[in-house]
């Protein structure tokens, strides 16, 4: 009974400070764990959908593709925590990293949810608006550019770093996921970049 209001407790916590630092509140940060076990319990949640991704191969013909995808997928959800591990240990940060690369993976789930909210938000106060190109990519930049202000936000609180750092560190780990992104796509011609791109947001000509 204890532990179940203990997770309840922490859940909550959880969602308070992912709600926090969605608004940029820098309070936000100090409801996250800096432990091991909140790290990994960040992690477990993505994790369980690769693992249930997994399953398309035995129901897809093309399971090349699948692994291929799945793997990348997997290498880009640890970039994050393996790029500020290590500018972390060089700035000399190292007591608040295991707490800001917890807050980080849970905001993600701000990053997967900001678009959908947009596009339901623009549904229903614009409708007649919705089949012109041009609204669907002023808010598709807008998830874009906040999505960047996020992820630079909580890595400047969360290490508790100079906004010049923060954005060196966010940079950082765009360009490693472009890479690993790039390699694939040359390394596999069948492979577009299309594939790799979420279906809701996108605005189409």
């Amino acid at each position: 009974m204890i532990s179940n209001i203990n997770s309840s407790n922490t859940i909550w916590r959880i969602l308070y400070g992912m709600s926090l630092l969605a608004i940029g509140r820098r309070e936000g940060i100090t409801y996250f764990s800096g432990t091991v076990e909140a790290f990994y319990a960040s992690l477990a949640p993505w994790l369980a959908f690769l693992l249930v991704d997994s399953l398309q191969i035995f129901f897809q013909p093309h399971k090349s593709i699948i692994v291929i995808k799945l793997l990348l997928s997997f290498c880009v959800l640890l970039l994050p925590p393996v790029i500020s591990q290590v500018y972390a240990y060089k700035w000399g940060c190292m007591s608040f990293w295991l707490r800001y690369i917890t807050a980080a993976m849970w905001c993600n789930w701000v990053m997967v949810l900001v678009p959908l909210v947009s596009v339901i938000f623009v549904l229903s106060l614009l409708p007649t608006l919705v089949s012109q190109s041009a609204v669907m990519k002023i808010t598709f930049m807008a998830v874009v550019l906040y999505s960047v202000w996020i992820q630079w936000f909580v890595a400047r609180i969360g290490l508790s770093v100079s906004g010049l750092r923060a954005a060196v560190l966010y940079a950082t780990v765009l360009l490693a996921n472009c890479a690993l992104y790039g390699i694939v796509i040359f390394l596999s011609p069948h492979i577009l970049l299309t594939d790799f791109l979420p279906p809701i947001g996108i605005p189409k000509k």
